[in-house]
């Protein structure tokens, strides 16, 4: 059973990797695949599964939907059998599944989920597997920085594994991103690296793979000669396989870039022949894809031939194929060559339509080299038909996208050079280690027993230290907090003394010298003096309320039930109660809010954090002023209350202490109306717990702008 199990686990593996770079021929995938249902229909248990893998390993790249479900059949059979060994093979499969599939999402999650189990087996051999795709999936989401740090993760278990497979197939990833990125002596430094484990692991078509990389690399570095030596040493590694195998996935791949490098010499006969011989191996394994391919190369030759009424067959050839499989990265470079065909042969107006529809298509799928191409092009064209103001207007184009390709990658380089750097040091370091550690290994097991004990001190000492540490935090930290108390307490007892002792002093002496000359008083006299007395008790009402509530805020007493609540009704509310004392300063306020609008906030902090913004801003703005409230969407999924006032305005200095409760600068309003500096402090607390923020934007003798977000619901 067990010899069974590692005969069929070997098999499974050798499948992994040839799924990997390998098409077989039809006919081949075909006889293995109905051999693998026979064993499927008359099997159970753990030789079934094995089949169902392997069947959906052999067909995930050109049946990915019945792969899929023989695969998801594999799954459910592992996790009824509960063979984690079986369960991990299934999650791996899945993943590569998703990820042919595009679904980088699901094949992630397939792949983290098998990396779990493999990490419960202790199976490093796979580990180095799946972290190698992982890395993969990460570099095809442009994730660049993290995809290296998955496949160095899968350099190092690799080697312990001794799976030099996917050492070399990471570090050629790893190849590839510093290709990606414009770091190519890093990139061939990695190549050759990769090189170097493919050999230890005997494996040809990676040694292949890597020079066809090799020249990928002098190709963008347009060492045309060196980039064609690497190509025909790929090719011929890939030829010999071919003879084998019957796979010319790498011999097309080969060809192709070999066509590409004869174009750009102007050998057009030799591009033509390349390209040739790659449509005929697409066509005779029915690729779509590859087809439409080499007819986008053949329109191009074609074109720079002069060749233009065939040069327009391929190219729309090429445009249908690529339409057919959805492949809208090909598309712009067909429209701009059909164009050019266009144009070729007198008919500018069509030409012109079908290089900006190109143009288009670039913008969409944000292709900046293939727009710096177009709107070359297009510049020259215009200059030809003496339209000077749109050839001026397609340079700028090209000098804006030229700056923004050079910022990108500045902004590629300085965010991920560091981590590139870190992840080469510790390589270095582990290499390092790794012959250190096969240089002392009788030294340190004679001296283990020392070390054992010289470790234990370690740990003690460091658990000390972090034990005097965590108090020591935890002092300042108690510290801080008094004195934060302390402060919130000197200012309630400041406000208590002296802006809650002054209203009511002065309110006793109204209601005193109303007793004392009631009889006396005029009825207009009377009046002014009830409306001195009820402004001084809204006043005295105000303060008591924030008070109580911000002493609430401090003890943790209050607790925040958010809710959805309309944000409209609650502003009008709000403001309604506010008129009055705006009408007895003659201020106008207006209202601009969205029915639609709903927040999550807790209704009653909200009310507090809307009255105390409109009435500072009634408070401080002169007698026929206005103030306007606006409400508006905002990103992140968030609401934006916006109060404009035509007020006093605050100067820097004092702008930035408005949120200070420990702040003594405090102004009056501009009828005398005090101001204890509370309600700012309590509205910033209060924001602040139903997970929003608060600024204020002012200039002094123009006015204040308080703007608070808050989630929306």
């Amino acid at each position: 059973m067990i010899r069974n199990r590692i005969v069929t686990q070997l098999m499974f593996f050798l499948l992994l990797f040839l799924g990997q770079n390998l098409s077989y021929g039809t006919t081949v995938i075909e006889e293995q695949a109905d051999s693998l249902r026979r064993v499927i229909q008359n099997e159970k248990g753990e030789n079934k599964i094995n089949a169902q893998l392997e069947l959906a390993m052999l067909l995930f790249e050109n049946q990915n939907t019945e792969a899929k479900i023989v695969a998801q059949s594999a799954l459910s059979d592992a996790k009824q059998l509960k063979d984690k060994s079986l369960l991990m093979h299934a999650f791996f499969i899945l993943g590569r599944i998703a990820h042919e599939t595009n679904n980088i999402n699901l094949s992630q999650t397939y792949f983290d989920s098998a990396l779990v189990v493999a990490n419960e087996l202790d199976d490093l051999w796979y580990q180095s597997d799946i972290l190698l795709r992982s890395g993969i999936n990460q570099h095809t989401q442009g994730d660049h920085l993290e995809a290296l740090k998955s496949f160095n993760m899968a350099i190092q278990t690799g080697r312990l594994a001794e799976n030099y497979r996917a050492v070399g197939a990471s570090y050629s990833m790893m190849g590839t991103v510093f290709r990606v990125n414009g770091l190519y002596d890093r990139a061939i430094e990695y190549i050759i690296k990769s090189r170097l484990n493919y050999e230890k692991a005997d494996y040809v078509e990676g040694y292949a793979w890597a020079a066809y990389l090799l020249g990928r690399i002098y190709a963008d570095l347009q060492l045309n000669e060196k980039a064609m030596d690497y190509y025909k040493q790929s090719l011929a590694t890939y030829e010999e396989l071919a003879k084998d195998n019957q796979n010319k996935s790498g011999v097309v791949i080969c060809f192709e870039q070999i066509g590409i490098l004869n174009l750009k010499a102007g050998n057009t006969y030799e591009a033509r022949k390349n390209i040739e011989y790659t449509l005929e191996i697409h066509k005779a394994s029915n690729s779509k894809y590859g087809i439409s391919s080499a007819y986008k190369n053949l329109g191009r030759i074609e074109y720079a031939s002069g060749n233009y009424a065939l040069a327009e067959k391929y190219l729309k050839d090429a445009l249908e194929g690529k339409t057919d499989v959805g492949d809208q990265l090909s598309k712009p470079s067909i429209y701009q060559y059909l164009g050019l065909c266009y144009l070729n042969t007198g008919r500018t107006g069509e030409g012109l339509d079908m290089i900006l529809k190109g143009l288009d298509q670039a913008i969409i799928n944000n292709q900046k080299r293939i727009q710096l191409d177009i709107y070359s092009e297009l510049s020259e064209i215009y200059l030809g038909l003496d339209n000077l103001e749109k050839a001026m207007d397609c340079q700028q184009q090209l000098i804006n996208i030229q700056d923004s390709m050079l910022l990108g990658a500045v902004n590629i380089k300085m965010e991920q050079l560091q981590g590139i750097y870190e992840i080469d040091a510790k390589n270095s370091q582990i290499e390092d280690l790794e012959q250190q550690n096969k240089i002392n290994r009788l030294t340190l097991q004679q001296h283990r027993i020392s070390l054992i004990f010289m470790i234990i001190g370690i740990l003690v000492a460091l658990i000390i230290a972090a034990v005097i540490l965590f108090f020591n935090r935890r002092l300042r930290q108690n510290n801080i907090q008094l004195a934060e108390a302390n402060a919130a307490k000197d200012k309630f007892f400041a406000i208590i003394a002296h802006d809650l002792r002054g209203p009511v002093h002065t309110q006793t002496a109204f209601l005193d010298h109303l007793h004392e000359e009631f009889d006396s008083l005029e009825k207009g006299e009377l009046k002014k003096l009830l409306k001195l007395i009820v402004s001084s008790s809204e006043n005295i009402s105000d303060l008591l309320d924030n008070l109580l509530l911000w002493a609430q805020s401090q003890v943790k007493k209050m607790e925040v039930n958010t809710r959805e609540l309309e944000l409209k009704g609650m502003i009008q509310n709000t403001v309604e109660k506010l008129q009055q004392s705006a009408n007895l300063k003659q201020i106008a306020i207006s209202l601009d809010t969205d029915n639609q609008l709903k927040v999550l906030s807790d209704a009653n902090m909200l009310q507090t954090i809307i009255r105390n913004i409109v009435s500072n801003a009634i408070k401080f703005t002169p007698r026929g002023g206005s103030i306007d409230v606006k409400t508006f969407a905002s990103p992140q999924s968030e609401v934006t209350i916006k109060v404009t006032d035509t007020g006093l305005g605050i100067d820097a200095e004092k702008l930035n202490k408005l949120f200070d409760i420990s702040s003594k600068s405090h102004s009056q309003g501009t009828e005398n109306e005090k101001s204890n500096g509370l309600g700012l402090v309590l509205v910033k607390d209060f924001v602040e717990k139903n997970k929003g923020t608060i600024s204020i934007e002012s200039e002094v003798g123009k006015g204040t702008s308080v703007i608070v977000t808050l989630p929306q619901a």
